[in-house]
């Protein structure tokens, strides 16, 4: 039995590392539900709307990061290709690899630091200002807003470490972790909200996250991060040469997908009120978590995109992102159905949770959309291995298409209106990212072998 299990298990690509991203999310699927229940039971339906409104605000973080992490992780999973952790937990190997990768990290901690603090004073501003010009609603939600401001700021700050641990092919090991944590962050928002903490709940919840971050890297890789204390002595990553050319676009790309995956809810609550912008945004959070999940079995695979493309192993990466994307697809089709299907069963059970969620015709479009970011998601991946970002004036296309769609059909049909926008904006780029996705790896793969003969 044990046998055919670990068979369909090495069938299915789930090694270590998907197998704890995937369990964070899986987990969600459980504790989904308890926290909805908490959430009927204890808060407003116009709390609700605050919570996925809040999230929407906070997302606009992706101004100052500018898909910085993505670039970090490309650019150490390259140099790592020629270093390896010693039993204490130092990277050692190539010198010049090593010096490179921590000139890399120096910069990036410099960087997050500063994007931080203009986050906390611009976002954090700028979201109150918002929600003051939003209607009054009945709640206090000043307060919580700012703890989730500043929570934010430290995430923010800290977001780094992670993109170098998964560059240096620790992808498993952080999985694992991020698995318990969610565990335990979702203790701390329940019991928050047994407790009456009402709006500041989700505060609460932030918070503990970030002291459970932070204390875990401080302790479990204080070793590795104090490496980033040294001044590279034998070579260092180039700003302006090397990462700028590549950060630009990827940039303008990240920013770009804040009007298409995270404006929605703030449309959405302005346009519609906090009640239909809570259940929208409680649908949108189910099929993110579908799409994210599946997503797993390509994002793992990261740094092992990045080290086969450094190594120019062109017929094993193929290989690997075949057999990646087609599992992913596949799990994205069957976790979307299952949800579709859910919904009418759990409503016997608890019958309050179907009138907290979206309807089906916005469900249905909103699984529509993500089948294709699933999809544009496999392809960047594998692209942007090679330190390039291909999609860029796709993502800007996207973002202008998503506004244009969603604005005009929220006025005119409700929320079921901006659904409908929302997945045409997604449609519209999917084919011409099809045929910018299959001229590039061919383009990219020349010039990485002809640099590799010229050198």
């Amino acid at each position: 039995m044990l046998h055919h299990l670990h068979r369909f298990r090495r069938w299915a690509g789930v090694d270590r590392a998907v197998f704890f991203s995937n369990a964070a999310q899986v987990t969600r699927l459980f504790t989904g539900p308890i926290t909805m229940a908490l959430v009927l039971r204890y808060l407003t339906p116009e709390i609700q709307g605050y919570f996925y409104a809040f999230s929407g605000v906070v997302a606009m973080q992706v101004f100052l990061e500018m898909g910085f992490s993505q670039n970090i992780l490309q650019f150490a999973s390259h140099e790592y290709a020629k270093l390896h952790f010693s039993p204490a937990g130092t990277l050692v190997g190539d010198r010049v690899a090593q010096s490179r990768l921590i000139s890399l990290g120096r910069l990036a901690f410099r960087y997050y630091a500063i994007a931080a603090g203009i986050f906390l004073a611009a976002i954090g501003i700028g979201g109150h200002i918002f929600f003051a010009n939003s209607g009054q609603h009945g709640v206090a939600w000043q307060g919580a807003w700012w703890v989730i401001a500043v929570t934010a700021a430290g995430s923010l700050a800290i977001n780094p470490a992670w993109s170098l641990l998964q560059g240096c092919n620790q992808v498993a090991v952080v999985a694992k972790f991020n698995f318990w944590a969610a565990l335990a962050t979702f203790g701390a928002n329940a019991l928050a909200l047994i407790c009456g903490a009402g709006i500041y709940a989700s505060a609460i919840g932030a918070a503990f996250s970030l002291l459970l971050n932070t204390a875990y890297l401080l302790w479990r890789w204080r070793f590795f991060f104090g490496q980033f204390l040294e001044i590279p002595q034998h070579g260092e990553v180039s700003w302006r040469h090397e990462i700028w050319p590549f950060q630009w676009r990827i940039a303008v790309s990240w920013m770009s997908g804040y009007f298409v995956f995270d404006i929605i809810n703030p449309i959405a609550f302005y346009f519609c009120g906090p009640v239909a912008a809570g259940r929208l945004g409680m649908s949108l959070q189910l099929v993110r978590m579908i799409a994210n999940i599946s997503l797993q079995w390509i994002n793992t695979k990261g740094p092992q995109f990045g080290m086969l493309v450094a190594r120019r192993a062109w017929t094993e990466l193929d290989a690997l992102w075949r057999r990646s994307t087609i599992q992913m697809f596949v799990f994205y089709l069957l976790g979307y159905a299952a949800f579709l299907a859910a919904i009418p069963f759990i409503g016997l059970l608890l019958p309050k949770i179907p009138a907290r969620l979206a309807s089906f015709e916005v469900n249905a479009w909103l699984g529509g959309a993500l089948v294709t970011q699933v999809l544009i998601g496999a392809m960047a991946m594998e692209l942007r291995a090679h330190k390039r970002e291909p999609f860029m004036w796709m993502s800007v296309l996207n973002a202008v298409l998503s506004v244009a769609f969603m604005l005009p059909l929220t006025w005119a049909g409700g929320v079921s209106g901006e659904a409908m926008g929302y997945a045409l904006a997604l449609w519209a780029v999917f084919v011409p990212s099809i045929f910018i996705y299959r001229r590039k790896r061919i383009e990219y793969r020349i010039h990485a072998d002809s640099s590799a003969g010229a050198s």
